[in-house]
């Protein structure tokens, strides 16, 4: 079930992070106000992740992006997602546990994320050679700096986890 959670948390962020993939503005908005949602109350701020905010794009670059945007195709339907995780969940929340549905049911929504990704990945690839030697730089430094807060975020929301409850 974690292999399934974390499927669906990287798709989420698959998907919203190619929303602002193409967004005119390369700079973060500040004073926004902290956003908290029931259980997903650890996550504060912006829940997007724009790869390439902060590279002072040109707007020729800016124009380019958002055509690869145009091209890279129709927007994925966020309903045709919850109507896979509703499914999910009625065979799960089942009386009898039919091993066989559930295990086509997420091989479908596998390969569905499959392809979300590989044309994600295709577009942000023709978006970095867009950038000059510079931004490529400062792309791959953010990348890394993105990845270390991501890390220290796991290993602080796994240490609240382990602890026991009071």
């Amino acid at each position: 079930m974690r292999k399934l959670t974390a499927m669906v948390v990287a798709s989420t962020l698959a998907l919203s992070s190619a929303s602002f993939a193409f967004a005119a503005e390369t700079t973060p908005a500040t004073g926004a106000p902290a956003q908290t949602q029931g259980a997903m109350e650890h996550h504060k701020g912006p829940r997007h992740y724009n790869p390439f905010a902060g590279l002072n794009l040109t707007e020729q670059q800016r124009t380019q992006m958002k055509a690869l945007w145009k091209e890279s195709g129709p927007r994925h339907d966020r309903g045709d997602m919850k109507k896979q995780m509703d499914t999910l969940h009625g065979l799960v929340a089942s009386d009898t546990f039919d091993q066989a549905k559930v295990k086509a049911e997420i091989d479908k929504i596998s390969q569905e994320q499959s392809a979300r990704m590989l044309e994600r990945a295709t577009m942000e690839n023709k978006m970095y050679n867009l950038l000059t030697p510079a931004q490529k730089k400062q792309f791959n430094e953010n990348y890394q700096k993105r990845a270390e807060k991501m890390a220290e975020h796991h290993r602080e929301h796994k240490a609240d986890a382990d602890k026991p409850a009071a």
